[in-house]
């Protein structure tokens, strides 16, 4: 009984492990197949991203030429409308010219008829020279006239005041209206003073000068000697509203 127990209990095991062994297999089997198949789109997916890997590289010198397309098309943008200005300023100044040549030829047209009515009216241009250097030749004559005439006119008032000594009269003799100095000395006690111009300035004996300081009127002078750079004025007693000061102004008056 006990031997066709262990026999029945050895071929239960042995059933038991060829059914294990039989499922085993099949795993083995199965696995192998899913690891075929894994590998299999491994592949694939290699492959494909290989073909991706290729494509983006495509995409992306693609982009690198189009941003390199960009980027020389906006220089050449930016140069036709820096051309288009320049081109402008040219015309502009071509204009600009062409109205400046219009206008100066309207006024050198003016200017002919001008000189040619000139022409009419006076003569040749050799007839013009010779009235323009009759004219010099009179105006210089009367240049030299005029000269003449103030030489005359001071020493006629020289004489004047020569003949006033003797005579005690009083002259009235003319100064520059533009004549003025300044006080460089002063003497109180006997109410003189010396200026700082003289004949080469224009000042002439017995003419009068007015003093001031500021805006205010101090006295007037009456010129008794006079050199080539500066001259002598006596106070004029009845004029005098301040004592006179170095520094003070001395002016032609009315």
């Amino acid at each position: 009984m006990v031997r066709i127990f262990l026999v029945v209990t050895f071929l239960a095991l042995l059933g038991g492990g060829f059914i294990a062994m039989n499922n085993v297999q099949g795993r083995i089997d199965g696995l192998d197949t899913e690891l075929a198949n894994t590998q299999s789109t491994l592949s694939d997916t290699e492959r494909d991203l290989g073909k991706a890997e290729k494509a983006q590289g495509l995409a992306e010198n693609a982009r690198d030429a189009a941003q390199g397309q960009a980027e020389d098309a906006k220089a050449r943008l930016s140069k036709a409308v820096s051309d288009l200005v320049q081109q402008r300023d040219r015309a502009n100044e071509h204009e600009n010219n062409a109205n400046k040549l219009q206008s100066e030829l309207v006024d050198a047209r003016k200017f002919s008829e001008s000189w040619r009515l000139f022409q009419q009216a006076n003569g040749t241009q050799t007839e013009i020279r010779q009235k323009l250097a009759a004219f010099a030749d009179v105006n210089t004559q009367r240049a030299n006239f005029l000269s003449e005439n103030t030489i005359l006119l001071s020493q006629i008032e020289k004489l004047g005041v020569e003949l006033s000594r003797y005579t005690g009269t009083s002259v009235k003799v003319s100064l520059p209206q533009n004549l003025h100095g300044t006080v460089t000395a002063v003497d109180t006690q006997f109410d003189f003073v010396v200026l700082d111009i003289g004949e080469s300035q224009g000042a002439r004996e017995h003419g009068e000068l007015l003093v001031s300081r500021g805006e205010k009127l101090i006295g007037k002078l009456r010129i008794l000697d006079v050199k080539m750079d500066h001259s002598i004025a006596n106070i004029l007693p009845d004029w005098k509203q301040d004592e006179i000061q170095t520094g003070d102004i001395v002016i032609v008056g009315n």
